[in-house]
């Protein structure tokens, strides 16, 4: 298995870092894109520049923020003006249709246009429950039986699409636990996209559908809001883990991953990072 970090925050010499989320998991029968990040423009660029094609399998969404959807425009764009339809099968939670915003109330969800596009898409495969497909198991929403410090984030009711002072109150905002929050396991390996549900529970939860022991972990661990405390409670949870390899990226939060990188089996991540596993 080969996987490519394709979109985030660091990135290596000539590519193109933003904040955001992308990985590229190549196995030897399928090959899986994780997430999109937030700009056409950059997932375009590092796939010129990592000399790599568009032809995916499949597109897997972790959750419904624009830093990990909005570079659908990508794909959205280059078969609008095509013969042929796009037919890549898409993987998301219902949630991720959410009206999202952030503890200031700044929209953070999809796109509006894609989310249009999404809604009317032939392979369009919603996911709740954990989804077993040849080598990959995307794990639906994910049990939160241990305890994590969450970001604020907010959902809005009522079906309305825009934030506006004048026309929402703030009764119509409620706490958005990130429910679809999501990650995939390929070959004994998870790959996160922020791990909202909190990076214990992620590992926890991706242990009890795997029939395999988990090797590793890649991806978002979220913890660039989170105290100290908690930081360095995920710390001793890693280090007893047993794990081969961890490489946090994205919204670790450079705290986290100064602690992080104490750990033996800590590896860089960054935008042209290659693995074969």
């Amino acid at each position: 298995m080969e996987i490519k970090i394709l979109v985030d925050d660091i990135a290596y010499k000539r590519y193109f870092a933003q904040h955001g989320l992308s990985i590229i998991v190549k196995t030897e029968d399928k090959k899986i894109l994780f997430d999109v990040g937030q700009n056409p423009y950059v997932l375009n660029k590092n796939l010129e520049l990592m000399g790599e094609d568009d032809n995916f399998d499949c597109i897997v969404i972790s959750h419904g923020h624009y830093d990990h959807t909005d570079g659908l425009t990508y794909f959205m764009d280059k078969y609008k003006n095509k013969k042929s339809d796009m037919d890549i099968p898409i993987y998301i939670h219902p949630d991720a249709f959410l009206d999202r915003y952030s503890k200031n109330k700044r929209y953070i969800g999809i796109d509006k246009n894609i989310k249009e596009f999404l809604k009317n898409y032939g392979h369009l495969k919603l996911v709740n429950e954990p989804y077993f497909e040849d080598n990959m198991i995307i794990s639906g929403k994910v049990e939160r039986n241990n305890p994590y410090e969450p970001e604020i984030f907010y959902k809005l009711m009522n079906n309305c699409n825009e934030y506006n002072n004048s026309n929402n109150s703030n009764s119509n905002f409620k706490i958005d636990s990130v429910n679809d929050d999501m990650f995939i396991i390929v070959d004994d390996v998870v790959i996160t996209g922020c791990s909202h549900s909190g990076i214990i529970n992620v590992i926890e939860y991706a242990k009890k559908i795997n029939k395999n022991k988990i090797r590793g972990v890649i991806g978002g661990f979220h913890l660039v809001v989170s105290s100290s405390e908690y930081i360095n409670t995920v710390y001793e949870y890693l280090n007893n883990s047993d794990l081969e390899f961890i490489m946090p990226i994205h919204c670790t939060g450079f705290n986290a991953m100064k602690v992080l990188s104490e750990l033996d089996n800590f590896i860089y991540g960054h935008v042209g990072k290659v693995m074969e596993l």
